[in-house]
């Protein structure tokens, strides 16, 4: 026999080890865990006091700027008032000077009507012009005060001995062929009726219209611009008008177009974007619809004409259009977008 003893085995005592090894295990790993989550809580904690600091410094920092906001807001409302107030005296200061100005003005305006006074009508202002001589009357030359005429007349010394005999003298280096045209115009006062009979009586070429026109745009005449204008569009529609003559749609003699040939049913007469400036439509019979859609009429006259069909003036010119001792069938005449400033329309036109 051997000498220890031997000792019986115990599977009991075998699993109450096992099972205190595990308890143990397991404590030491709890152990450890809480540790760990000690530390994560230790770092949270540190990271809330941390952001809970920075929103504290935050809120600091939003309290100051408002409370600069607010200062600044009393500012600007101070600035304000002061705005408010220092308008209302530059406001009232214009006012004042305004009238102040006012005042000159009407005393500048009074002395000019007082020294135009001056200026008796037998004054004369002698005018050279090129090579060529022309007398006047200052205040012919003083008819348009916007004029280069009129403003060298202002700009001349008074003399109170500007009679017939001791004349004004004035020179303009222009060439003076056209200037008793430029004369005639003030002479008539600028009356536009009047000078464009004055100008279709002399019957001028285009050629000698633009040269006066330049002359008149010199002197800044503008109104007589305007007028020329006018004549030379005149000039085109004659011409309009004789290629309508050639082409059989109108008989005419000078300007004023008698008759249209025969057009027939249910076909439009064609007469639109053309150019009929002063011209006359004697006793034309429009028997077919007829459509001067677009056309320039300024002035132009229907005198004695039949309208049997729909006559369609629509987006025309029709300024100081005329018509006159017409016969009006049932359709209407359409002038929907014309232009009929100072025109003579009979009753029964349409606006659309």
């Amino acid at each position: 026999m051997s000498d220890k003893a031997t000792v019986p085995f115990d599977p009991v005592t075998t699993q109450a080890k096992a099972f205190m090894s595990a308890v143990r295990s397991a404590a030491n790993q709890l152990q450890s865990d809480e540790l760990e989550r000690d530390k994560k809580v230790k770092r949270y904690e540190e990271e809330l006091n941390s952001r809970a600091s920075k929103i504290s410094n935050a809120e600091k920092e939003l309290k100051q700027q408002c409370v600069e906001l607010e200062q600044e807001k009393k500012k600007l409302d101070a600035a304000q008032r002061k705005l408010v107030l220092d308008c209302g005296n530059f406001n009232y200061q214009m006012l004042q000077r305004e009238k102040h100005l006012k005042q000159r003005r009407d005393n500048i305006e009074a002395a000019k009507n007082q020294l135009s006074s001056l200026l008796e009508s037998d004054q004369v202002v002698e005018i050279q012009v090129g090579d060529q001589v022309f007398k006047t009357f200052c205040n012919t030359l003083r008819r348009f005060p916007e004029s280069t005429l009129a403003q060298s007349m202002d700009a001349m010394p008074l003399c109170t001995e500007g009679r017939s005999d001791h004349p004004y003298t004035m020179f303009i280096d222009r060439d003076g062929r056209h200037f008793n045209f430029i004369l005639n115009y003030l002479r008539r006062g600028g009356d536009e009726e009047q000078f464009l009979d004055y100008i279709l009586v002399h019957n001028y070429d285009l050629d000698t219209i633009e040269d006066i026109m330049e002359e008149a745009k010199y002197y800044n005449l503008m109104q007589l611009v305007k007028i020329l204008n006018w004549v030379q569009l005149r000039h085109h529609a004659v011409h309009e008008v004789a290629y309508l003559i050639s082409e059989g749609l109108f008989v005419s003699s000078d300007s004023s177009c008698t008759t249209t040939k025969e057009i027939p049913p249910g076909e439009v007469l064609d007469l639109r974007m053309r150019n009929f400036t002063g011209i006359r439509f004697e006793q034309v019979h429009f028997k077919c619809n007829t459509s001067f859609q677009g056309s320039v009429l300024e002035r132009a006259v229907f005198s004695k004409c039949k309208f049997e069909a729909m006559v369609d003036f629509i987006d025309t010119d029709l300024r100081k259009a005329q018509f006159v001792c017409c016969e009006l069938g049932p359709l209407p005449i359409l002038v929907a977008g014309a232009n009929t400033k100072d025109a003579e329309l009979p009753s029964c036109v349409r606006d659309y």
